[in-house]
């Protein structure tokens, strides 16, 4: 019984019969190339990881990276966002509950909508640090028109992807 071997594949032909080195596997390191690479996503993810926070660390060490900057914006609107909500309970509870006897209940009552919009800016808020972990735009829909009133600028409408390793 004979074994038979084949020849490693280090190395392809072309069809000429001449020998081309064979295509080496991107690396973890340095695999992005463009402005929004690598680091790009690090401070897109440190702006949602840390919310307020990371979004100024972000914009401060990488502000002008596309990618960085827009996914700041995001999660700076998004906290906004959940701020706006609970103060304009607070001050629309506030006033209800002036109200004799309903009134009191009803501003308890009113407390949902601010535990629906927590509830929605925080689904929101995983989905966009997993795309800015696959390096893509994702605009949180009430985030988004304050991204627009606050910085004067519209994200882009179609998600858009960085070219990864």
């Amino acid at each position: 019984m004979s074994t038979l071997s084949t020849p490693p594949k280090s190395s392809s032909t072309s069809q000429e019969g001449r020998a081309t080195p064979p295509k080496s596997p991107p690396t973890s390191q340095g695999g992005l190339q463009g402005p929004d690479g690598e680091q790009g996503r690090i401070f897109a993810v440190l702006a949602y990881l840390l919310p307020v926070l990371g979004a100024f660390i972000g914009l401060a060490a990488d502000g002008k990276n596309s990618l960085t900057r827009f996914h700041a914006q995001q999660s700076i609107a998004a906290a906004l966002a959940l701020l706006m909500s609970f103060l304009a309970w607070a001050a629309l509870g506030y006033v209800v509950a002036l109200i004799p006897i309903a009134g009191p209940i009803l501003a308890i009552a009113l407390f949902s909508l601010v535990i629906a919009m927590a509830f929605f800016l925080a689904v929101n808020w995983v989905l966009s640090l997993l795309s800015a972990l696959r390096g893509e735009d994702r605009t949180i829909p009430l985030a988004n028109r304050i991204v627009r009133r606050l910085f004067g600028e519209t994200p882009a409408a179609k998600p858009r992807r960085v070219a990864g390793p």
